[in-house]
């Protein structure tokens, strides 16, 4: 009689629960996603990844080769278009002037994001080698040079060979 009271309490219990519930603890209803939710490693439309390359501490996109590195100024190619590789330095830059052209763009005294103290001057435009890239920049540093402490303003007119007016000192000395 008690394996019979035990059967029948085990089915009240199991038909009790409610509908699409579990009858262990571990066995959990999956939650439903929002629709309109993404995965955490899917891009945005038209996001652009960096790289782990730098220029002058900006960031360049994945994907683009340094085609020349001198002490002043960094070539890039990427295969970006002009109006994306623009919009994706936008996003990593602030301050400055964008002045768009008729054959490219030009972002002047801009500081990249990481590095407020740091100016550069980027031209961006079509890049008509081939070899799969689409566009080209020319990322310069135009970050001024730190004032020499304990000058004064005639003394460093001075220095740089020019009077305070910002004339030549000494035109002699140009050759």
């Amino acid at each position: 009689m008690t394996h019979l009271r035990h059967a029948l309490l085990l089915v009240a219990l199991t038909v009790s629960l409610p509908l699409g519930g579990t009858a262990c603890s571990s066995c959990k209803r999956h939650e439903e996603q929002p629709s309109d939710a993404k995965p955490p490693d899917h891009l945005a439309p038209n996001e652009v990844v960096e790289s782990k390359e730098r220029a002058f501490g900006l960031p360049l996109p994945r994907n683009s080769r340094i085609a020349g590195r001198f002490e002043k100024t960094i070539h890039v190619q990427t295969p970006l278009t002009p109006e994306d590789l623009v919009n994706f330095v936008r996003a990593r830059v602030k301050d400055g002037k964008v002045m768009p052209g008729t054959s490219g763009t030009e972002l002047s005294d801009v500081a990249p994001v990481g590095d407020p103290e740091k100016r550069l001057s980027i031209d961006v435009r079509l890049y008509r080698g081939g070899e799969g890239h689409r566009s080209e920049m020319i990322v310069r540093d135009t970050t001024p040079l730190p004032a020499e402490p304990g000058l004064t303003d005639e003394q460093r007119w001075q220095k740089a060979g020019l009077t305070p007016s910002g004339q030549v000192a000494d035109p002699t000395r140009l050759h």
